[in-house]
C-alpha cells in the first residue's frame, strides 16, 4: 500500500522553507513596525522584556540541557554547576540595586535556574527534543514580537484589554510545547527510516491537529476570561481575536521554522542513534508500567481517578465557575473535531476537567491559596493543549493488530518524556509573562498547570489502557 503524502503543511514547511520562513517573519516585522509606531515608552519595555524573559527561561536553558553529557554523574554535575552558576548571579544581582525596568531579573534568574537543572539532569529522557527544538523556541521569538504587535493595535482600538498579557502567555506556552513534540516526531521518524526531508515533513503535518486545537481552546479560554470579569461584548470578541492570533502566529513559527530547519540539516546516523538508545533506555520502566497496568487494574485506577475528582468538587472551598465548565466543553468538541478520534476527545475532556479539579484541592489542602479564576482557566487550557499530544500518540499507534497494552507502551515510548519536557518549558514560558510584568498572574497559572500537567504524566497511562480496553481495538 503507498504511503501517504507529507499534505499540504508539511511539503510547505519542510519543501519550501525559506519562502514560508521569510512569509512569517516579514508579516511580523510589518506588524511590528506598524504597532510600535504609536505605542508608549512603558509598553515597549514590556514587550522587550517580555522578549528577553523568554529566551532566557525557555531557550536558553533547552540549549544547555541538551548539552548536558550521558553519564549519570557527570550530568548531575553539570546540572548542579550549570544552575548554581545561574543562582550565584542571582545572589550577586540581589545585593545590588540594579533595576531593568519592568523585568524582574531575581525571578528570571531563579525560573531560568529550575528550568536548566530539570532538563539538564533528565537530558537522556528527551535530548533530542530540546535540542533540535532550538531553532523552534527561537522562532518563538518572533513570534511573541507579533503578538504583543497585535496587543499594540486592539490597545490603540479599543484601549487597554485586561486579559491580553493572559492570551500571550498561553499562546506563548503551547508554542514552545508545540516546537518540543515536532522535534520528538522527527528523532522519531528518522529512526524508523524516514529521511530529513520526509521525518520533518511528517513531523510538520503531525503538529497541525494540535496547533489547530491550542487555538480554538486558547481563544476560547481568553473569550470566557474577559466574559466572567464582565468585559463587553468588543472586549470579549478582542481577548479571543487577540489568543487564537497569537497562537496562530506561534504555530506557524514552530512548524515553518523548526520543520525547515530540520528539513535542511545535515543527515547524521547520530539521530537515529540517539533515539535508539532514548528507546531501549525507557524499556526497562515501560516493561514494568506494561505489567502494572493490566486492563483491569487501569480500569480500576482510572475510576478511582475519577471518584477523587468528584470528591475534590465536592469538597474544594472553590467551586468550578461557568467559564471552566464551558472550557471543558470547549475541549471535548474541539478535540473530537481537530484529532478526528471519540475516544482522544473523550480523554481529553476527562482528564481536565477531574485533573483541574484535583489541581484545585491539592492546592487548598496544602496550605496555599488557589490561582484567580483567570489564572485557573489559561492553566487549565494549556495544561489541555499539553496532554492532548501524549493522547495524540496513543491514537497514532491504533492498530487492530496490537492489544491495549502494547499501544500504550508504543505511545508511552513516543511521547511521554517529551511531554515532560514539553510540560517544562511551557510552564516557564508562562511565567516569562510574570517576568515582564506583563501579567501579574503568569507565575500562578504557571504552577498550576505544571501541578495539572504532573497528574497527567501519573494518570495518563491507565488512562489510555482503560479507553482502549473499554472501547475495544480499532
Amino acid at each position: 500500500m503507498a504511503e501517504r503524502g507529507p499534505g499540504l503543511i508539511g511539503g510547505l514547511a519542510a519543501g519550501r522553507p525559506m519562502l514560508c520562513s521569510g512569509v512569517i517573519a516579514f508579516a511580523a516585522a510589518a506588524l511590528t513596525s506598524v504597532a510600535y509606531r504609536d505605542a508608549s515608552i512603558a509598553f515597549t519595555e514590556t514587550s522587550v522584556s517580555f522578549i528577553a524573559a523568554l529566551f532566557l527561561v525557555a531557550a536558553a536553558p533547552a540549549a544547555t540541557g541538551a548539552a548536558a553529557p550521558r553519564n549519570f554523574w557527570l550530568r548531575m554535575i553539570f546540572a548542579g554547576i550549570s544552575a548554581g552558576l545561574i543562582l550565584a548571579g542571582r545572589r550577586l544581582l540581589l545585593q545590588t540595586d540594579a533595576t531593568f525596568g519592568p523585568f524582574d531579573a531575581n525571578l528570571a534568574l531563579a525560573c531560568a535556574s529550575a528550568a536548566v537543572f530539570s532538563l539538564a539532569a533528565g537530558a537522556p529522557l528527551w535530548r533530542s527534543a530540546i535540542a533540535f527544538a532550538g531553532v523552534g523556541l527561537l522562532s518563538q521569538l518572533i513570534a511573541a514580537s507579533a503578538g504583543l504587535s497585535i496587543v499594540a493595535l486592539e490597545t490603540a482600538r479599543l484601549g487597554p484589554i485586561p486579559s491580553s498579557g493572559a492570551a500571550l502567555a498561553f499562546a506563548c506556552g503551547a508554542g514552545a510545547a508545540l516546537c518540543v513534540q515536532i522535534a520528538a516526531a522527527f528523532s522519531r521518524e528518522f529512526a524508523e527510516g524516514a529521511d530529513n526531508f520526509d521525518a520533518a515533513a511528517k513531523a510538520a503535518k503531525g503538529a497541525a491537529a494540535p496547533a489547530i486545537f491550542a487555538l480554538v481552546v486558547g481563544g476560547a479560554a481568553l473569550a470566557l476570561c474577559a466574559f466572567e470579569a464582565d468585559q463587553d461584548g468588543p472586549g470579549v470578541l478582542a481577548a479571543g481575536w487577540i489568543a487564537a492570533a497569537a497562537a496562530a502566529f506561534h504555530a506557524a513559527c514552530a512548524i515553518c521554522f523548526l520543520a525547515g530547519a530540520l528539513a535542511l540539516k545535515a543527515e547524521t546516523e547520530r539521530t537515529a542513534v540517539d533515539e535508539n538508545r532514548r528507546r531501549a533506555a525507557l524499556r526497562p520502566l515501560l516493561a514494568a508500567v506494561r505489567n502494572l497496568l493490566p486492563p483491569s487494574s487501569a480500569i480500576a485506577f482510572s475510576a478511582i481517578f475519577l471518584i477523587i475528582a468528584v470528591v475534590a468538587a465536592f469538597e474544594a472551598n472553590v467551586s468550578a465557575s461557568a467559564g471552566e465548565i464551558a472550557l471543558i466543553t470547549v475541549v471535548a468538541v474541539a478535540a473530537a473535531l481537530s484529532f478526528v478520534s471519540l475516544r482522544t476527545a473523550l480523554m481529553a475532556a476527562l482528564f481536565t476537567a477531574a485533573a483541574a479539579r484535583i489541581a484545585v484541592w491539592g492546592v487548598e489542602l496544602s496550605g496555599f491559596s488557589p490561582p484567580s479564576e483567570t489564572a485557573r482557566i489559561v492553566a487549565t487550557g494549556l495544561a489541555a493543549v499539553l496532554t492532548a499530544g501524549l493522547f495524540l500518540a496513543w491514537r497514532d499507534r491504533r492498530n487492530p493488530r496490537r492489544k491495549t497494552r502494547e499501544v500504550v507502551r508504543m505511545a508511552l515510548a513516543d511521547s511521554l518524556f517529551a511531554y515532560a519536557a514539553a510540560a517544562i518549558l511551557a510552564v516557564c514560558a508562562v511565567a516569562a509573562s510574570d517576568i515582564a510584568g506583563l501579567w501579574s498572574e503568569g507565575v500562578e497559572a504557571a504552577l498550576f498547570a505544571g501541578l495539572m500537567t504532573a497528574i497527567g504524566f501519573i494518570a495518563s497511562p491507565p488512562l489510555m489502557t482503560a479507553v482502549g480496553a473499554l472501547f475495544g481495538r480499532d
